[in-house]
């Protein structure tokens, strides 16, 4: 159960239940204009709702492996009192509520009656869960605390697994972009956004996205993509960046040529050739069963076969992201991202012993690099196999590419704070998980409530975080605006110094711990020594 736990900790951020609707019968109905036609929410006190509105057309028969249409217009008042349906995503993680193609939607948080030019900011936030399950309705994503900020939130839906990342020469013959579906999907979103978002209260001009894991490796992948340009001016990362993919995918690696192979491999499954009356095959194929082939299993000891990320086609995303994200001009951009202390730990399970310590580190850096991993982070007294498969699992997955993200960002001028989250909860701290993925998240939408946290303690750090990440979806600057409780100042982030703010019981700033050990892991990922 402990295990469980912490898998569906990741691919969720919280519990796989909806909010519940239970208050909804004392809410008043509100209704505004959309470019799709006109759309009916909730107010709830002082704030307004609006769920399942359609951004784009559902992405079904031709436009199944397709980039995503403009919705379709609707007549009347469209019921958005109520989410859509997830996109589809493999048993257990789907959960109980329905999920199908049709799930080109995303939910808006808005203060009441704000007023049509009030300009408030904006956030966008990507959901995680491995590029292969989860959704913008999940309980721990509630950014009703965000509205109550004077900020204008948004989170999306996008496409999973294989329907989201299925690469082949056909489609890229047609379209000239290839396995970055659900990347579309987000960019049609954030367009969404710039258009219709002054009818909610918000600035098309004020966008900061943000996303946790897959989330943040997705918001990462926007601020390299030339097709996303101009759509946001702010970034947070929660746990992973595009440099880190490959790590993830130890088959496809985002390459080109080998998503195309392995996408290959999964249509042989149903039949189908990477031609014209392929690709139909496969968009006829049952979507669950894609969902299912293409799952992504979060236990890193098993290394799934058809798991798909986004591409590195040279369209949606750069062939080489090291490279495009060196040379950016990131000098009117503002970056907050980080990490948590005990990454790896719910990836690599109890019991895993040096063979499994060994395997990780060929599958994440490679034959040539594998000796030079074991000669520095060996397997002795004080280090066991398990705590050195989850360190450089951490490492090589989030931490390092974290690290480099931040380095050159700053370095070209972009206004960048680090943070790394060590709190760890009594039950995480019982069942020793640490401060593990996804832990963060509770605290940053101050939704203690949707992960069963509570405490002095607890809604202590959660109010702190919260608003310091208001704060800079406000100003671009953690520590301007609201009054922050705790008082301290975040350091703003220089590669030479790497000072960070630590997120624990005291909130407390200084030198990035360990920083030898994630430099040597930079230089082995990313400069090839």
């Amino acid at each position: 159960m402990k295990k469980l736990h912490g898998i569906t900790k990741f691919l969720m951020g919280a519990a796989l239940l909806e909010i519940s609707a239970a208050s909804v019968s004392a809410a008043e109905t509100v209704a505004l204009k959309v470019s799709g036609g006109v759309i009916k929410g909730l107010q709830e006190g002082n704030i307004r709702v609006y769920k399942g509105i359609p951004y784009a057309r559902p992405p079904v028969g031709e436009l199944r492996f397709a980039p995503p249409q403009d919705s379709d217009l609707w007549t009347g008042e469209l019921d958005c009192s109520r989410f859509g349906d997830r996109c589809f995503q493999a048993a257990p993680f789907a959960g109980p509520e329905s999920h199908s193609e049709d799930c080109l939607t995303l939910n808006v948080w808005t203060p009441a009656k704000p007023g049509e030019d009030a300009g408030l900011p904006v956030y966008v936030f990507i959901h995680g869960g491995g590029f292969a399950a989860g959704s913008g309705s999940l309980p721990g994503y509630d950014a009703t605390g965000f509205a109550q900020k004077g900020i204008v939130a948004v989170t999306i839906n996008y496409r999973l697994g294989a329907l989201g990342f299925f690469a082949s020469r056909e489609t890229l013959k047609q379209y000239g972009t290839t396995g970055n579906w659900g990347i579309l999907d987000q960019i049609k979103a954030l367009q969404w956004v710039r258009d219709n978002i002054a009818a909610f209260g918000g600035d098309p001009g004020r966008v900061t996205i943000g996303g946790e894991s897959a989330g943040s490796f997705s918001v990462s992948a926007l601020m390299v993509s030339p097709l996303a340009k101009g759509l946001f001016r702010g970034v947070i990362m929660e746990s992973g960046t595009v440099l880190s993919l490959a790590a993830l995918s130890p088959y496809a690696k985002s390459d080109l040529r080998k998503s195309v192979k392995v996408s290959g491999m999964l249509a042989e499954v149903f039949g189908a050739g990477d031609d014209a009356e392929g690709l139909e095959k496969m968009r006829m194929a049952d979507a669950g069963a894609l969902a299912g082939f293409s799952a992504f299993v979060p236990d890193q000891t098993i290394t799934p076969a058809f798991f798909l990320t986004p591409v590195f086609d040279g369209r949606v995303l750069p062939e080489e992201p090291l490279k495009a994200l060196s040379s950016g001009d990131f000098s009117d951009l503002n970056l907050l991202l980080g990490y948590n202390a005990d990454e790896g730990s719910i990836f690599v399970p109890e019991g895993s012993d040096g063979s499994v310590y060994n395997m990780l580190v060929m599958r994440v850096f490679g034959d040539g690099k594998f000796p030079r991993i074991l000669e520095r982070f060996g397997v002795d007294a004080r280090h066991t196999a398990l705590q050195r498969a989850r360190q450089l699992t951490a490492y090589g997955a989030f931490i390092a590419g974290t690290r480099r993200f931040a380095d050159i960002v700053a370095g070209a001028g972009g206004d960048v704070y680090l943070y790394t989250f060590n709190y760890v909860s009594s039950r995480n701290g019982q069942n020793g998980l640490g401060a593990t993925h996804a832990a963060e998240l509770p605290f940053v939408f101050n939704n203690l409530a949707s992960d069963g946290l509570s405490g002095p303690e607890a809604e202590k750090l959660a109010a702190e975080m919260h608003t310091r990440w208001a704060n800079f979806i406000k100003n671009g600057d953690p520590n301007a605006g609201e009054t922050l409780p705790g008082g301290v100042t975040w350091p703003k982030y220089d590669a030479r110094q790497a000072r960070v703010l630590f997120l624990d019981r005291e909130i407390t700033s200084g030198p990035l711990a360990d920083s030898d050990n994630i430099d040597y892991i930079c230089d082995l990922m990313f400069t090839g020594m």
